[in-house]
């Protein structure tokens, strides 16, 4: 009886333990985003990006952008 693959750690893939607002989550991403491509031509990089040391998530610290209207 192995783990591979794992069904039952699925946080964002449905499953037991899907999180309850992620469609909700997911809704205001997309409205966000709607509203960025409506007023904005493009993003810059503005520095290094920093990213989260952890063991738990993978994700950035830090994003520097420059907007270009």
């Amino acid at each position: 009886m192995g783990r591979n693959p794992n069904r039952q750690l699925s946080f964002g893939r449905g499953g037991p333990h899907l999180c309850l607002g992620v469609q909700l989550a997911r809704l205001e991403v997309k409205v966000v985003l709607a509203a960025l491509a409506r007023r904005v031509s493009r993003f810059e990089l503005a520095g290094e990006p920093r990213r989260v040391r952890s063991n738990f998530t993978n994700g950035l610290r830090t994003l520097p952008v420059r907007i270009c209207s």
